[in-house]
Parts: structure tokens; sequence; C-alpha cells
């Protein structure tokens, strides 16, 4: 894949906001909880209220704020969760997670004190919109720390299973924080390109390059991995590999039958492009790696509908480019993540999906997180926040236009 451009945090030209409000009132009400059951509408206590989806939410709400400025609403509930994660912000500095959140913190012991890469690509970019948009130094600051965290868990001085001096690397996945030692999980996942934006704005903000030579390595590891449409890389086979790239490290998800290496989650596809393109723009590897994923067609009865040019499958099978039969849906989430994207590189496709955002998806906030591929949405499934925050986020962006 070809390098990336140097290009900066840009704005995104947005469009009126009044048809995503019932979304918009859906997340005023119950952000920061990550799950909403669709009967009771009481949130989901066994997984409680997350960061990294309230993060997301964040993200949202600052760009309807901006589409918007006289909604105050969206503003001052941004701030109230960004205060909330920032109140669970790790700013021990001899911690190995500093910087970053806990995953889950609502959980007991030892489950609210995993911290992971992810959460802290979320909360930085969260954190650089709605300082953007209030000018407040508290979310630079905060914002900052996140780079560090992911710049600890890239390239760290105490950080475990590290490369050989020079080789390109990926980012730790989390780091488990209780006990004298922390425990580390460092598969490099290809889904945490979506750290890279947070990393660039650090530099730029600091001018401090060992943001930005984190953010350039781990662009290198990490596209070799989805540009074959891998999860992550072992650890250990990363550690013993002394070349640049490392073809049999990478793995994916275990097939119905225990089968290795069989399926990529399409949101992993869907978070690493919209990391890709939010760092360097609608690049050839941008477009090429879309335009891959995207091909991917139906190969029987239950998945013939299925359609890449919407959203990706929750589960999805490289060898064949198809979606899996057996689970056969969508996740709808990845119809949200990458609408800015399709927006820069394909009009047909941003158009198809347009459709179905505005005429299926925005006129409710009962939204569960999949949806057949006849579009059809099962009764039984949570409402996901974060969910709805990419999907929100997809209809501040302008119609597509009408198609002949």
């Amino acid at each position: 894949m070809t390098e990336p451009q140097q290009i900066g945090w840009a704005a995104v030209v947005r469009t009126n906001t009044s048809v995503a409000r019932p979304i918009r009132d859906f997340v005023l009400r119950h952000a920061p909880y990550k799950q909403i059951d669709t009967k009771t509408g009481k949130p989901n206590e066994r997984i409680g209220r997350t960061p990294g989806s309230a993060c997301e939410v964040i993200r949202y709400l600052a760009a309807l704020a901006a589409s918007d400025p006289a909604d105050r609403e969206a503003v001052r509930k941004a701030e109230e969760l960004a205060r909330w994660v920032i109140r669970l912000q790790e700013t021990d500095r001899s911690s190995a997670a500093f910087g970053g959140v806990p995953s889950t913190p609502d959980l007991p012991m030892p489950a609210n004190r995993y911290f992971y890469t992810i959460d802290a690509g979320f909360c930085g970019t969260a954190m650089f919109s709605l300082y953007d948009l209030t000018k407040n130094e508290q979310y630079r600051e905060a914002g900052l720390r996140f780079a560090d965290f992911l710049l600890n868990m890239h390239s760290g001085r105490n950080r475990p299973y590290s490369r050989s001096a020079g080789l390109p690397d990926g980012f730790c996945e989390f780091v488990v924080v209780v006990g004298p030692q922390p425990a580390w999980n460092c598969d490099r996942h290809a889904k945490n390109l979506i750290a890279l934006p947070v990393l660039r704005r650090a530099a730029q903000l600091t001018g401090k390059k060992d943001y930005e030579m984190a953010a350039q390595s781990a662009r290198t590891f990490l596209v070799e991995g989805l540009s074959g449409a891998w999860e992550h890389a072992d650890t250990e086979a990363v550690v013993a590999c002394e070349t640049p790239t490392c073809p049999h490290a990478w793995r994916r998800v275990p097939g119905p039958k225990e089968e290795p290496d069989y399926f990529v989650y399409g949101d992993t596809l869907a978070y690493a492009l919209r990391g890709l393109f939010e760092f360097e723009g609608a690049s050839s590897a941008v477009r090429t790696l879309y335009a891959q994923f995207a091909a991917y067609r139906g190969k029987d009865e239950k998945t013939r509908k299925y359609d890449g040019r919407i959203a990706f499958a929750g589960y999805l099978h490289p060898k064949s480019q198809s979606p899996d039969p057996l689970s056969a849906y969508y996740d709808v989430v990845t119809l949200g993540i990458l609408h800015n994207l399709r927006r820069a590189v394909n009009a047909d496709h941003y158009a198809a999906a347009d459709s179905v955002l505005r005429n299926r998806l925005a006129s409710t906030a009962q939204l569960p997180w999949r949806m057949g591929f006849d579009f059809n949405f099962p009764t039984d499934v949570a409402i996901d926040l974060t969910t709805l925050a990419n999907i929100g986020e997809a209809l501040t962006l302008p119609p597509a236009p009408a198609r002949n």
C-alpha cells in the first residue's frame, strides 16, 4: 500500500440535523450506558456505562452542535459525558494505563481494570472534537493524555513484547492494571488504525515527533493486516518476526466448526478504514481497501441480498469474499462508520447507503445493532448507543444527490 498523505484535522461540511432528532433525543437520555433493552427501556447493567460508547456519542453530539450552534442541549450533554470520561482517566504517570480509561468501569474487579487501545482511539478523537467546538483546554489536555496512552501501547518504555528497533509495529490490544504488576495482551489488532488520527492531532498540537512516528509505524504494520482482511497479529509470532512484514503472524476469527483463520468481523474492517481515512484522507490505499471489502457478495439463498455498498456483515469470510450465511445480518454501525468515507471515494455507494439511512434508519431511535439483508430488524436485540451515535453522525452529512 502507498505511503500516506500528510493532511490536517479537517472539519466536515454538514447539513440540516433535524432528521436525526429521534436518535439525538435517545442518546441525550441514555448515554453513557452502552445498551438499552428494547422492551423495558432500561440499561443493560451487565455492561453498564462505557467510555468507548460515550466517546462515540460525544463525537456525534459535537458534529450536531457544529451543524446547529443553537443546540445548546447537545453541547451540554457532550460536556457532561466528557467530564465523566475525564474522571475515569488514569492520571498516575507511573501507571501502565496512564492516559487510558477502563473499558467497563461499572463491573466488579478485575473486569473494571481493563484499558483498551480502541477506547483511547474513540476518546482521544472525541476530546479533540469537543476542544475544537468549545476551545476548552481541559478537553485538549485530556486528548493529549489519550495520545500518551496510545504511545505507551505502541512503544512505551515498559511495554512488553516489543519488536526489534526500527521495525514497524502495532499497538498492544489492552493492559489490565490489577495487583503489583500489569498484565498485557499485545496482539496487534487491525481495527486499532482508528487511533492514528489521535496521534496525528497530538503531534500537531505539541510539535512532538514521537506521536507522528508511532502513528506512521502503526500505519505501516497494521495496513499489512488490513489488506489481507485479518483481525490481529499474534503476539509471539510478531516478536519472533525479524522482517518489516510478518505475513505468517496474522490471524482471523475461527469458523463455525472451529476452522482456523476463517472470519473477520465487519466492524473491524469499518473501524480500521475510518481510522485510515481520517488519518490520510481518500488515499489510494483507502480507496483500494474500501473497494476490496465493499465488493464482497452473497453466495447462497440466505445471503443473496447482501450489498456491501450499504453496510458490512457482522461476519465476513475473506476466502470466498462473502458474508456468513449462518448469521446473515448487517452490522448497522458499519453504515454509519463508513458514511463519510463513502462520500469521499464512491458516489454510487454513498447514494445506496444514504437511501437506506434516510428511508429505513432515520425515523426511529429504537434501532437494533443488527439488520437483516432484507432490511428487517429483529425484535429481541438491544439498542446500542455506539450504533446510534454513528448513524446519527451519518445523518448530519449532506443527503446524496438524487439518482436518475
